[in-house]
């Protein structure tokens, strides 16, 4: 509902009327020109600053298209079924796979992929996400985030690099360096080892 209807219960009047129709009050059709004029000059200023937002956008803009048999690059943000204290360093992680092979333009905007068998993404991406290859160049990251049944991104520790104790309010808390699934041993970060365990039981440093 509108905020209005939220705040009087009812829905709000209709004000608009023909400006063709007969008024016999004069200061009521004059009324009724003034609302004309205030909403043309609105629709104008709206149109004006539509345009120029257009503008601007559209020199950050780039038209892209790929054509069959073209390598590109698959953007993916892991950042769903993640850790909760994971999310601020994820932010730097790996967003580009592949490479991968386009089969086929779906639409303007979308394209098949071959992607390996055994993965669980859909195989048709928006432009958006795509990322053309030109020439050989260092590929980010060659294989796809794990998924879980609900097809989302799940973020998993692949290994423990180190492990160390600090102490915090007195107490000491041992901790571990974990390497995730999807960031580079440079990403690694320290965790505490009984949030590990609690929350990856079958993970075994």
């Amino acid at each position: 509902m509108s905020p209005f209807q939220a705040l009087y219960g009812c829905t709000p009047p209709h004000l608009a009327f023909p400006s063709t129709a007969a008024i016999s009050v004069g200061v009521v059709e004059e009324y009724l020109k003034q609302i004309d004029v205030v909403m043309d000059i609105l629709k104008d200023a709206l149109h004006y600053y539509q345009e120029r937002r257009k503008l601007f956008a559209d020199l950050k803009r780039t038209k892209r298209h790929f054509e069959v048999w073209d390598k590109v690059y698959l953007k993916l943000q892991p950042y769903i079924q993640a850790f909760v204290s994971l999310r601020r360093n994820l932010k730097l992680a790996v967003k580009y796979y592949g490479t991968f092979t386009v089969l086929y333009r779906i639409i303007l905007e979308a394209y098949k992929l071959h992607l390996p068998a055994e993965e669980r993404i859909h195989h048709v991406f928006r432009i958006s996400q795509l990322k053309k290859q030109i020439g050989i160049s260092h590929t980010p990251s060659p294989a796809l985030p794990i998924l879980d049944t609900d097809r989302q991104i799940l973020v998993i520790p692949a290994a423990a690099l180190d492990s160390r104790t600090i102490t915090r309010n007195g107490i000491v808390v041992p901790q571990l360096l974990i390497q995730w699934t999807t960031a580079s041993a440079e990403d690694a970060t320290w965790e505490d080892s009984t949030h590990i365990q609690h929350h990856f039981a079958k993970f075994n440093p």
